[in-house]
């Protein structure tokens, strides 16, 4: 079966960006360790509490 000649010329591109891709992606497995979040990089500072509203504000009286 003959190969056509695009392929032929794309193919050592293909498979470099494949060689390099699996590179990367095992160095990242190996290197990739844990991030440091922010509360280990600023220990003095204290994290924002996040939450809802209040529940005041969604009882609201109903109007007819």
């Amino acid at each position: 079966m003959p190969v056509s000649a695009t392929f032929e010329l794309v193919r050592p591109f293909l498979l470099l960006a494949a060689v390099a891709f699996m590179i990367g992606f095992v160095s990242c497995l190996v290197f990739g360790g844990p991030t440091i979040t922010s509360s280990q990089a600023h220990p003095n500072v204290e994290p924002a509490v996040i939450s809802g509203p209040a529940s005041d504000d969604w009882n609201l009286p109903k109007r007819i």
